[in-house]
């Protein structure tokens, strides 16, 4: 009979060092996106799957930090948005976010695991790509289309800014336009995409709380990342975050 109570206080403990390890890293992570204006989720997909959180957790946590750390972005950089790129992104992002809760779940979770790993390998290296060639010519439609497919992301990997994040690369934009336009972006587009998953029944209320416990960590990081990222030519940080996001995409696709 003792065994139980010692079984459940062990698994207990087990839980909080996961929570704490993982706080630890969405913090480290938060002063990565901060830096370079994009990735959390880019990054903090595969670490917390490698970690053995749900895809749910980290889909809803995900969305929740990349909310919570863009709001004071957008407040900052108020004078730099482009409030036309903003709304055809998310109104592309809008029906994007609703197909991909369908699509959540349906899908088998090592299949999506697998893909994340793909997807995010593939992200990385195009915004690499993106980042050594001049732009082309534009299309029109192409920022409703990465806007969408951004939300068909958001809930289905939470890499929500990654479709985004190529499309004004790709277009050079100055560093403060680019950091302000994606954090609007996430601020409305992670907003829809919470509501859409709790109608769906796919928001994770224990993601919720550990978002509560990691929020102070993940603030003050993103708060040096986006200070260092204003000030410094944020190059040699992109790619940084870049070269992690690659290797912990390889990893989730192996692991999965």
């Amino acid at each position: 009979m003792a065994s139980g109570p010692c079984g459940f206080e062990s698994h207990l403990r087990h839980h909080r060092r996961v929570l704490i390890l993982g706080g630890l890293a969405a913090a480290a992570i938060a002063l990565l996106a901060g830096t370079s204006g994009f990735g959390f989720g880019l990054v903090a997909a595969p670490v917390l799957l490698l970690l053995g959180f749900s895809l749910p957790f980290v889909v809803t946590v995900n969305l929740l930090v990349s909310l919570a750390t863009r709001v004071s972005v957008a407040w900052r950089l108020r004078r730099a948005i482009s409030a036309r790129r903003v709304l055809l992104l998310t109104a592309g992002a809008a029906p994007g976010l609703w197909i991909g809760a369908r699509m959540l779940g349906v899908v088998d979770e090592h299949a999506v695991k697998v893909a994340v790993g793909v997807v995010i390998m593939v992200a990385a290296a195009a915004l690499a790509w993106a980042d050594r060639h001049p732009p082309r010519p534009r299309f029109r439609g192409l920022t409703v289309l990465a806007g969408f497919v951004g939300g068909v992301l958001g809930t289905t990997t939470s890499l929500i800014g990654v479709p985004p994040a190529l499309l004004l690369a790709r277009r050079r934009l100055a560093t403060t336009s680019f950091f302000a336009d994606l954090s609007v972006y996430f601020i409305a587009a992670s907003s829809i995409g919470l509501a859409v998953l709790a109608s769906r029944g796919h928001f994770d209320g224990r993601a919720a709380r550990a978002f509560v416990y990691w929020l102070p960590g993940v603030l003050l990081a993103n708060v040096v990342g986006t200070t260092v990222g204003l000030r410094v030519p944020d190059r040699a940080f992109r790619f940084l975050t870049l070269g992690l996001a690659f290797a912990a995409g390889e990893l989730t696709a192996i692991t999965a």
